[in-house]
């Protein structure tokens, strides 16, 4: 432990974004990552200190995408997803999140998903005040989250260049999370989602856009 007082203020922050060390080929996902409370962090949940807020979120929904998954996966050999490991997996530069879809600049768009996603607990009031939120915690609501992140990982197949052929292609190779997805739902619905989250952005919209929502909940 280590007392608050004898850190400097610039290093006193009351949430950071960690990953989870310990995977293996049994799990449905490599790479798991969180904005977490203050807390004392093992050395298997690597913490990634020093981000703003805002940086924090596009850092995070990157880093829970399964384009980013499924390289993460092609490197994790063992059951360690180990910092040097995670150093050398591809993330979107900063500059591509200034871009915009219609009016909606990335980054905004972004930011909204992930707090969203985060802030469900009073525990991470502080990362929603330094994103400007003020507000109580949302609901814990799984369809919701469920076509939240499936618009983003539709948006960074995007920003990683990969086709609808590519994006089918990465998701047909999460076999565990489709099995999970059939016993559930009665089919892939996180493929079905992203896929035409993609439709969406080809045509210049947000995969959030209403239009697109609607079709969405249509299939």
């Amino acid at each position: 432990w280590v007392l608050s007082d004898s850190l400097p203020d610039s290093q006193r922050q009351h949430w950071a974004v960690a990953f989870k060390d310990i995977t293996a080929s049994t799990n449905m996902r490599t790479m798991i990552a969180a904005v977490i409370p203050t807390a004392s962090a093992g050395h298997t949940l690597p913490l990634l200190v020093g981000l703003s807020a805002p940086e924090a979120c596009l850092l995070l929904a990157n880093l829970n995408t399964f384009a980013f998954d499924y390289v993460a996966r092609q490197k994790a050999q063992a059951t360690h997803l180990t910092w040097y490991i995670l150093e050398q997996l591809p993330v979107i530069a900063p500059a591509a999140f200034e871009e915009k879809i219609g009016s909606v600049k990335i980054a905004d768009f972004i930011r909204e998903q992930v707090l969203r996603l985060s802030y469900t607990a009073h525990d991470l009031a502080p990362f929603a005040r330094d994103l400007g939120y003020e507000g109580e915690p949302f609901p814990w609501d799984e369809d919701d989250r469920r076509r939240r992140m499936a618009a983003l990982d539709a948006l960074f197949m995007r920003l990683y260049g990969l086709t609808d052929e590519d994006a089918a292609y990465i998701l047909d190779t999460f076999p565990i999370v489709r099995k999970e997805e059939h016993k559930k739902f009665g089919a892939y619905r996180q493929r079905q989602w992203i896929l035409e989250g993609m439709k969406c952005l080809n045509a210049g919209q947000l995969p959030a856009a209403p239009e697109c929502s609607a079709r969405s909940r249509a299939s």
